[in-house]
């Protein structure tokens, strides 16, 4: 469990104070959450209890967001594209005609987080603080996955979206699913079953067995092949 104050929390874990704030807009909605409630203290159980994770699957949340924060694995973009793709796949139209039903500036912080743009000098246009922004942007992008952020419900639709668009990038075994998404094998099994029973993925024939968008979706081209 973290000691001291948030910002001996980061110092402790390598994250250079100056690059904190820009870096932490660029984590996933997840990974935001984790580290901050790691910075304030509270043990992997209690953040694991509040999101559906074992407290190994929150500490691999939380190694990841901190190579991030220092710079190491930080993919401009990558998690926006995903995202679009998501949201075209579940919606049938260019995410630029969605954003029509958002409110102005929510659109705006939508739009740039799948552009991979930055939030910060974006908020300071708006006349919102970085807090504000991030939380109305991560509003929107959860209202268009198909649910208000918040809840499990919203939280699981989400999730599942995320694997959807991963799936549109390449077929994934278990074992990498379960690296991209960290969570349990049971909690893995049972969105991967909702997925297949709702003709959103398929299973395909060889081993290891891979996941993948069914016939004539969108993404990866037939006969194209994973690397583990």
């Amino acid at each position: 469990m973290p000691k001291g104050t948030p910002g001996q929390y980061f110092l402790s874990k390598g994250v250079a104070p100056d690059a904190l704030t820009e870096r932490l807009e660029q984590l996933l909605p997840l990974e935001r959450e984790v580290i901050i409630a790691r910075a304030l203290g509270e043990t992997l159980r209690q953040i694991g209890g509040r999101h559906g994770l074992t407290a190994e699957g929150v500490r691999q949340v939380e190694r990841r967001a901190l190579d991030k924060l220092r710079g190491g694995s930080l993919r401009d973009g990558v998690e926006g594209e995903r995202f679009r793709q998501a949201v075209e796949q579940r919606l049938g139209r260019p995410l630029e005609q969605v954003l029509r039903r958002l409110p102005s500036p929510q659109a705006r912080l939508v739009l740039a987080y799948a552009r991979g743009e930055p939030v910060f000098s974006l908020a300071s246009r708006l006349g919102l603080s970085l807090c504000e922004a991030l939380a109305l942007r991560d509003q929107g992008v959860a209202r268009l996955l198909g649910e208000e952020r918040g809840s499990r419900a919203g939280r699981w639709i989400e999730l599942k979206a995320m694997v959807v668009a991963a799936l549109a990038q390449r077929p994934l075994t278990y074992g990498e699913l379960e690296r991209l998404f960290p969570m349990s094998r049971r909690r893995l099994t049972r969105l991967m079953q909702e997925l297949v029973a709702e003709g959103r993925a398929e299973v395909g024939d060889d081993y290891p067995f891979r996941f993948m968008l069914p016939a004539g979706g969108a993404g990866y081209k037939e006969g194209q092949t994973s690397t583990s």
